[in-house]
């Protein structure tokens, strides 16, 4: 999908004097605001209309969650998370603003099911008796790195947790348009939190939203994601540190161009889908072929929660489980095979890979081979 955007881009985009100047502030333009405003409430559905002014924009997803940190939360505070996650979070929430992560393993309980939402909360209790302060909470749907959706009733669990301890729910929701049909009956649908009724489960000044055009869009290198919130004061709070993560006017412009051309993006994300639907179903028949086993449910995002765990290289007993892992990573980085560890992605157990299949099918064949 890199090479379509480049195609459409150099034939739609024209710069004039403006994009070279510092342009009309730091937290995105209103056409821009207006445009993504428009975007979200076509396609996520949202219960109550996104308005422009609700939206804040930055240089990508990072940024804004670096600001949201500051905003939110105070050093040493921490941030929720499920296990395995995306592994951005740690630094994006704790290299400058210094808040820590406290994660929460699920065992047999299916963590996009209701159940899901008392395990999060007997770990909220057990943090505050542990001296923790929970401030915020992540939770990516779809999911990365396992490629599921939450259910509608888990989300509204989330919401209600949320809301009685008073803790930030961030919603992370930058592969929403990046579901697909495949042959798997764990597949949940994808409900966006927007689509819900909130206010009849949390607060607004706790409700978050984050969006991007890394994923859904293949664009990534425009720096560019947004954060939509009803709260005033965290507005203000985003807007005061918004020059350190100021995106520029010429990748503004060009999400502009993308939002704006609905023919286009209708087929870019038809197309999209329909490429991340074919390369799912054949990384699944090549693992299965191999008798590697998988997460199943997954029918978002990019990504195989894959089990090497039968190909970890023995070790002593009296060393550290994850030097099996470590050892198998480098033999697969030694034979040019890049893929990202659990013990990066904060998984239970070593031995746990996330599989990107979004590359050319050769690439993907010759990967699994």
């Amino acid at each position: 999908m890199l090479a379509e955007n480049a195609d459409y881009l150099n034939k739609k985009l024209q710069l004039e004097a403006f994009e070279f100047s510092y342009g009309s502030g730091s937290t995105g333009s209103l056409r821009l605001r207006k445009a993504m405003s428009a975007h979200i409430n076509r396609h996520f559905h949202p219960h109550l209309p996104v308005q422009p002014e609700q939206l804040r924009f930055a240089n990508g997803i990072t940024s804004l969650c670096e600001m949201l940190a500051f905003a939110t939360c105070d050093a040493g505070d921490y941030l929720l998370l499920s296990r395995p996650i995306y592994q951005a979070f740690q630094s994006d929430w704790g290299t400058r603003a210094n808040v820590k992560c406290e994660y929460v393993s699920f065992g047999d309980t299916d963590q996009f099911s209701t159940d899901a939402v008392s395990i999060y909360k007997d770990a909220i209790l057990s943090a505050r008796q542990a001296g923790k302060c929970i401030r915020a909470l992540i939770l990516c749907n779809p999911h990365n790195p396992l490629g599921k959706c939450y259910t509608k009733d888990t989300l509204i669990g989330m919401m209600r947790l949320c809301n009685e301890h008073q803790i930030h729910l961030v919603m992370d929701e930058v592969y929403a348009l990046s579901v697909y049909d495949v042959p798997d009956k764990h597949a949940v649908p994808f409900t966006s939190a927007l689509s819900l009724p909130t206010d009849e489960y949390i607060d607004p000044k706790y409700f978050h939203h984050l969006y991007g055009f890394s994923k859904d869009f293949a664009a990534g290198g425009i720096r560019l994601g947004s954060c939509y919130t009803r709260s005033e004061e965290l507005n203000n709070a985003l807007d005061a540190v918004s020059l350190f993560g100021t995106s520029g006017n010429i990748n503004e412009l060009i999400g502009c161009l993308i939002l704006e051309d609905q023919d286009y993006l209708s087929h870019f994300l038809d197309l999209s889908r329909k490429r991340l639907s074919d390369n799912n179903v054949l990384a699944r028949k090549l693992l299965d072929k191999h008798g590697i086993d998988y997460y199943k449910g997954a029918n978002a995002g990019f990504f195989l929660w894959i089990n090497l765990r039968p190909w970890l290289p023995e070790i002593d007993e009296a060393e550290d489980a994850w030097k099996a892992e470590d050892m198998l990573t480098h033999k697969l980085f030694e034979n040019q095979v890049y893929i990202t560890n659990g013990k990066a992605l904060s998984a239970d157990e070593p031995g746990w890979y996330r599989l990107i299949f979004a590359q050319d099918p050769e690439i993907v064949k010759v990967g699994i081979e």
